[in-house]
């Protein structure tokens, strides 16, 4: 019966040693100071990026409207050379329900006005097939 005993005891320990693993904070050493004058490097957050550019953000429109919005079926409008205003101005209006959709309202509430115009100035300048 000790023997078993024992046996659970040591299985016990080793599952909860491997839980813990060899660097969990129970076990590491505390930090040593920084001397005085010596600076300290700090983990600073990711700068802003930069915004995605027109051509990345029209990439998502491929799926319906075609590479570089050129599409060659009826089902879906083509954007390529598609004018800026008019584009811009039918995407904020899908996004703000003003004009009707199945999809299109879901997917332009992912874009921000700059976005919105920046994918519509890239489909302007692409010409059309």
């Amino acid at each position: 019966m000790r023997l078993h005993h024992l046996t659970l005891v040591l299985i016990g320990l080793v599952f909860a040693i491997g839980l813990l693993g060899a660097n969990a904070p129970a076990f590491a050493a505390p930090a040593a100071p920084a001397a005085v004058g010596t600076p300290v490097a700090a983990t600073l957050p990711p700068g802003p990026k930069a915004p995605p550019t027109g051509a990345a953000m029209a990439q998502t429109c491929a799926g319906c409207h075609g590479t570089d919005g050129r599409l060659h079926a009826a089902a879906f409008m083509p954007l390529a050379g598609m004018p800026k205003a008019q584009l811009a101005q039918a995407m904020r209006d899908f996004r703000d329900g003003k004009r009707p959709s199945t999809l299109m309202g879901h997917v332009a509430q992912g874009f921000s006005n700059g976005e919105i115009d920046a994918m519509a100035s890239y489909f302007a300048a692409v010409k059309p097939e």
